[in-house]
């Protein structure tokens, strides 16, 4: 079975939003929502250059989620394939998963009464198409797809990958 990851490469990131757009679109969220959020951090010095960079915050489908393991009636499940996804008829609302949450991206819709986050666009992805972000993303940093491929195509990314891990 595949192992997907999703991961940003901030180092290319241009700041457009196109990303956020898409995913808002995909999934019909309103606007206050973001699955995904750039922001834009101070100029600095890197490599001995003034430079802007764009850091991406995501949902990093965690290989063990913390969310999943706050809620308590087993509404957010983690697929082989590495989605971590929320059941929205099971969802009671508690919001227990967003305060387990240590990365912020489990949000609560007021509207609908249930946690919500990125599902790395399991409609779109079961059908071999890439997530909305991705598709969307002009400076192609966000990639997505089997572990095992990422590496091999981008080696620099390794290091993102160990991140992903930050739920244990």
């Amino acid at each position: 079975m595949k192992h997907n990851v999703f991961v940003v490469d901030t180092r290319n990131c241009v700041g457009c939003l196109a990303c956020e757009i898409a995913c808002k679109q995909e999934h019909s969220t309103d606007a206050g929502a973001a699955w995904i959020r750039v922001r834009k951090e101070d100029p600095r010095e890197i490599e001995g250059r003034l430079r802007l960079r764009y850091d991406v915050e995501y949902c990093l489908h965690c290989t063990n989620p913390s969310c999943k393991d706050a809620c308590p009636v087993d509404a957010i499940t983690k697929r082989d394939d590495g989605a971590v996804l929320i059941d929205e008829k099971a969802c009671i609302g508690c919001s227990a998963c967003v305060d387990a949450c240590s990365l912020g991206m489990m949000q609560f819709d007021e509207k609908k009464g249930l946690a919500q986050k990125c599902d790395l666009c399991v409609s779109r992805t079961n059908r071999g198409l890439l997530p909305a972000c991705a598709a969307a993303c002009i400076s192609h940093c966000i990639y997505f797809g089997d572990m095992a491929e990422i590496t091999a195509r981008a080696p620099e990314l390794i290091k993102l990958l160990k991140d992903k891990d930050v739920a244990g």
